[in-house]
């Protein structure tokens, strides 16, 4: 009797085994492919050379940035420039601050950005200053010395705040370097506003070389 109870019971499991098993070769598995993509950060330095309009001429500026790159795109650092002057009586500016670029398009051989510097700095630059000399009367009141006007062309120095933007286009040339072509304007602001002012204000044009980034 308990031998034949046994054998039911065992009977009656068996379906319910074999339904079990056939729901779970029913299901799917729930795999798929793991997707690892490769995060390019890194150092960047870039000597930098621009072309730009100051105190109403075309000048050369020289300098460059260096600072930290994240996933080939987002670069944060500090920058500097001065002018490229020969002659001492030519203006004199040198200027830096935070550098900050945004790079789109990052996976092509060209890209498009935007760049730009917020800082301040320090320019010399010439006037002429005119001065009104009275006459001179002698005793008797004769003029022995007429009034007269004095022009001098003098040199001051001038601080000042910077803010200049930048648009950029961008050419990979191997994975360590790009160069970059820019077109930007130089917005100061100082104290002597009436002397020195948007005189050093004007577009600029550069063309830099971005070394390294982790590319």
């Amino acid at each position: 009797m308990r031998r034949a109870i046994l054998v039911s019971v065992i009977a009656c499991f068996v379906p319910l085994s074999a339904v079990a098993q056939s729901r779970v070769a029913a299901t799917p598995a729930m795999q798929g492919p793991m997707i690892v993509e490769t995060v390019h950060s890194g150092f960047l330095a870039a000597p930098d050379f621009k072309i730009t309009e100051l105190d109403g001429r075309t000048s050369g500026l020289v300098g460059g940035y260096a600072g930290w790159v994240t996933d080939d795109t987002f670069f944060v650092g500090g920058g500097g420039y001065w002018l490229a002057n020969t002659n001492r009586n030519d203006p004199e500016m040198a200027y830096g601050g935070l550098v900050v670029q945004w790079l789109a398009l990052k996976s092509g051989r060209v890209g498009v950005g935007v760049k730009g510097l917020v800082g301040g700095g320090e320019a010399t630059l010439s006037d002429t200053i005119s001065v009104r000399v009275p006459e001179i009367r002698a005793p008797g009141g004769r003029i022995t010395t007429p009034a007269t006007t004095v022009s001098q062309r003098v040199r001051f120095r001038d601080r000042f705040v910077i803010a200049e933007p930048e648009a950029l286009l961008s050419v990979r040339l191997s994975k360590q370097m790009r160069l970059t072509a820019g077109v930007g304007y130089r917005f100061t602001g100082s104290e002597r506003r009436g002397l020195g002012g948007d005189r050093l204000d004007g577009t600029t044009g550069s063309l830099a070389l971005q070394i390294g980034g982790g590319s």
